[in-house]
């Protein structure tokens, strides 16, 4: 799975613990911080100008630190109620460190279009019934990293709001399962959410590795400027194996109550398709 698919799934799919609604924004007593985005997305049917629909969906994010770990999580999704044609696309990834044992899970529709006309075949898709998702449950332990990917054949169109249900079945269900191993170098973060929160705090083109789906990649920042307590970033990924760029830019707060956490995140994963998120806490839908 490669860097743009995995940021594809971390900015149009959806991921948020199980059991936790967008309705407790911010700090609960449990330590575990929470933050609600609405999703913007510009479609480009031809070459020569932009349509522009808003609030299409939402995304989570929390996150958990402890003495000898932390846990990062994103939900984002479109809402077929909402979003244009009824499209559902939706997935989870959840990031689990304590000491030198990680653990990452998540899910996602399957959606690799590359145009307009393809993304309105698969919609008219799962509409005949097809409504396949993949899951991968990957384990590091500071040395290697192993992951088991499966694609689940869901008996009907699953969204966001059905997480727990859909998950369990995928995991539990391991007959195609296509398991990867590799040996990590150290100091590879264990995932994308964890890099990330990391690359915030880094000097500029400072790389920092991390691994996905027994692959190795390295997220930089490419370009970072600070006007108050926002600082503005332009990130790059580039895989290991083949060489591929994937690029967004993230506006976040730097100091106080908001401090690591994103309030713009944009990314293009296709010419035809723009993705903007907005840190709307107190809007949950």
């Amino acid at each position: 799975m490669s860097a743009r698919r995995l940021l594809a799934i971390t900015l149009l799919a959806a991921s948020v613990s199980p059991h936790l609604s967008a309705s407790t924004e911010g700090h609960t007593s449990s330590g575990l911080e929470m933050h609600h985005y609405s999703i913007t997305v510009r479609v480009r049917p031809l070459v020569l100008f932009w349509i522009t629909k808003s609030d299409v969906g939402d995304a989570i994010v929390t996150r958990e630190q402890a003495p000898d770990g932390s846990t990062y999580s994103l939900l984002i999704g479109s809402d077929p109620e909402r979003a244009p044609m009824h499209i559902n696309r939706w997935g989870y990834v959840r990031e689990e460190t304590h000491g030198g044992w990680s653990r990452v899970v998540g899910l996602m529709t399957q959606s690799d279009e590359q145009s307009v006309e393809e993304a309105q075949a698969s919609v008219r898709g799962q509409a005949s019934g097809r409504h396949p998702f993949k899951a991968i449950d990957a384990t590091t332990d500071g040395q290697q990293a192993i992951s088991r990917v499966l694609t689940y054949p869901a008996p009907r169109d699953y969204t966001l709001h059905d997480l727990d249900a859909v998950l369990d079945a995928a995991l539990r269900d391991s007959s195609n399962a296509r398991s990867r191993v590799v040996t990590i170098p150290t100091g590879t973060r264990a995932g994308f959410l964890a890099a990330l929160a990391e690359a915030m705090h880094a000097p500029p083109a400072t790389p920092i590795p991390y691994v996905y789906d027994g692959r190795l990649y390295d997220l930089t920042t490419t370009r970072h400027t600070t006007k108050g307590s926002t600082a503005a970033a332009e990130f790059l990924i580039v895989s290991r194996q083949d060489g591929e760029h994937t690029r967004f830019s993230m506006d976040y707060a730097t100091r106080g109550a908001l401090a690591g956490v994103p309030l713009k995140v944009s990314y293009q994963p296709r010419w035809w398709m723009q993705i903007e998120l907005t840190l709307a806490d107190g809007e949950a839908q």
